[in-house]
């Protein structure tokens, strides 16, 4: 059965976090001698560290309350503060179904975690009836799905049995959730205390250029993303355009619906 507590790196169970002077004022407004800002200039004060803004409008749009959502800087954050948070360097292991996208290999690397690789099917499919002999192995205290998979797309229908029976975290990666038919896994969360369900603004919205996505989970795991990022992870700006994007959702809605229409297109040409 899943524990949070057992599966926490007991240093960051133990961290205190940095409280920045903007964390312990509740206003929008204020200088803040403190922290030393310069009096000029439009972008001389610093962000809001909880993005309360963008949480409120994702709240919004997901049915979900701001205090299970987490805003980083890119899935990349996302992805590193996992490892940083439940996997012991030299000691835990994370899951990995290949070929997938490149950066969980990458940040386990560098957090000095071993990978599992397990190939998906001939289909480009997991196999959920194997992966049960796989996750006896208690050294994975973390398994990555993307989902739609990069590069392969895939069927995650049976995802149930791998919360149900892993004591670890699964985090599913929804990068490309936009462009599926299939639901969000955020409808999960309430479920399954061991999930957490991350998106970003890079794709279907068009702002790779401001690398801001987002993380969905229990509140206690979302404390812990913010007890470990770095205070000021999303800069003003890239707040700024996410909002501007959030407050135009039928512009997105046009974009995202040509982009579906070239994909069927190029599949019709790909086929002859």
């Amino acid at each position: 059965m899943f524990s949070l507590e057992k599966i926490v790196r007991e240093n960051i169970q133990n961290l205190q976090a940095y409280s920045s002077a903007r964390d312990e004022y509740t206003d929008s407004q204020g200088t803040f001698l403190d922290a030393n800002e310069n009096p000029y200039g439009e972008w001389n004060r610093y962000p809001d560290p909880q993005q309360k803004a963008i949480k409120q409008r994702l709240s919004q749009r997901n049915a979900i309350p701001s205090g299970q959502i987490f805003v980083g800087n890119g899935s990349d954050e996302l992805i590193d503060l996992v490892f940083r948070i439940f996997c012991e360097p030299g000691q835990d292991k994370a899951l990995i179904f290949t070929p997938t996208y490149g950066m969980y290999e990458v940040s386990a690397a560098i957090n000095n975690v071993a990978v599992v690789k397990t190939p998906l099917t001939a289909d480009f499919q997991i196999d959920f009836d194997s992966l049960r002999s796989v996750l006896t192995d208690k050294a994975i205290k973390v398994l990555f799905i993307c989902s739609p998979n990069n590069p392969t797309g895939n069927d995650i229908k049976e995802i149930d049995s791998v919360l149900q029976m892993f004591d670890g975290v699964v985090v599913v990666d929804e990068a490309y959730i936009d462009f599926s038919t299939a639901a969000s896994m955020i409808e999960k969360i309430k479920k399954y205390p061991n999930l957490i369900v991350t998106q970003t603004f890079s794709k279907a919205w068009g702002l790779a250029g401001a690398r801001v996505g987002s993380a969905y989970a229990s509140k206690e795991i979302i404390s812990l993303l913010n007890k470990v990022k770095p205070p000021y992870n999303v800069s003003a700006l890239n707040q700024r355009a996410v909002l501007e994007a959030l407050d135009n959702s039928e512009q997105f809605e046009r974009q995202k619906a040509a982009i579906l229409t070239q994909r069927d297109r190029l599949q019709e040409q790909l086929l002859q």
